[in-house]
């Protein structure tokens, strides 16, 4: 029953109390009464303090969230502001990355570079060498030659002999065999080097081997175009080379290959070095040389010039010999 109701039949009751109830029963109903309202007093006080306590653990929520949020956007800021951090940083690094590999390419290219010209002024420098040394050659050649006919044209008796008159021809000792063939070796020492004049001075040398004997010199690329076939260019010097032996009959060739090492395998390089030596003979006498006089064969790389470590080295080494003999 609810409080409105209860309190309307208590004052019916301490009505009818007054009129026909003892004094006694009207003062429990008066108590009873005074009961109730002060319970109906302390539910409503209850009830509002509920009601505030309400409202204030509702404010108090509502700012925790402000707070947690809050929070949030800080803890959102700052991770941000590291990333933008991480980002800069990163760049960075590339950046020091990309200068430290783009120094050390164009380290490496230096150092390529000063390799390279390095060799090129060594290769230079052998090219100098062999010059002079076929120079000296060709100046001992000359002088000899020149001392042994001056001595088979002096006039018998020495100088002190009577003066050979105005407008007459001394007689004078016909030249010995060695003369002759000395004459002849020179003749063809100055006939080779002219006709090698327009190639590479680096790529041939002409030189004297001994007495009536001239070796010469030919790097592969004169001659060979992979090795073993002879290109268009090679062709042209072996006519010129066939076209000088027939000019001299008498002469013997003898074709010496040889080979770089590159291929540890000696049988190989043999093979290698008397194919080039039987090739260019082949092609001597398809341009008319004598094949009785000329010989072929290899050495392999048995008998370098050059150390076989750079590929200079190896090139030199790559060489076919051609010696030239006039017998006596």
């Amino acid at each position: 029953m609810s409080h409105p109701i209860r309190l309307v039949l208590l004052a019916l009751v301490a009505a009818a109390a007054t009129a026909c109830v003892p004094k006694n029963q009207y003062d429990a109903v008066v108590t009873e009464r005074n009961y109730y309202r002060n319970e109906k007093a302390a539910a409503d006080s209850l009830a509002d303090l509920a009601s505030i306590s309400s409202y204030d653990n509702e404010d108090l929520a509502l700012g925790d969230l402000d707070n947690r949020i809050r929070q949030v956007e800080a803890l959102t800021a700052t991770n941000r502001a590291l990333n933008d951090s991480y980002q800069v940083l990163r760049e960075r690094y590339d950046e020091l990355l990309g200068q430290s590999q783009s120094m050390l390419t164009s380290s490496g290219g230096q150092v390529s570079d000063l390799q390279q010209s390095l060799a090129e002024r060594t290769a230079e420098v052998s090219r100098r060498e062999s010059e002079l040394r076929q120079l000296e050659l060709d100046l001992r050649a000359r002088e000899q030659t020149v001392v042994g006919l001056e001595s088979a044209h002096a006039p018998a008796g020495g100088g002190g002999g009577t003066p050979v008159a105005y407008g007459t021809v001394a007689a004078r000792s016909p030249l010995t065999p060695y003369q002759t063939n000395a004459a002849a070796a020179n003749a063809l020492q100055a006939e080779l080097a002219q006709l090698l004049a327009s190639r590479p001075a680096g790529a041939y040398v002409v030189a004297s081997a001994g007495p009536n004997r001239i070796q010469l010199t030919l790097q592969e690329p004169l001659l060979f175009t992979d090795g073993f076939t002879i290109g268009p260019d090679g062709q042209a010097l072996v006519r010129d080379l066939a076209a000088t032996l027939r000019r001299h009959p008498g002469a013997e060739l003898t074709i010496v290959g040889h080979d770089d090492g590159a291929n540890p395998n000696p049988l190989r390089a043999y093979e290698n070095s008397t194919d080039r030596a039987i090739n260019l003979a082949q092609q001597l006498i398809n341009y008319g040389a004598n094949p009785a006089r000329i010989t072929a064969g290899g050495r392999g790389y048995h008998d370098p010039v050059g150390a076989n470590v750079s590929p200079a080295d190896q090139l030199a080494n790559r060489r076919t010999d051609l010696f030239f003999f006039l017998p006596q």
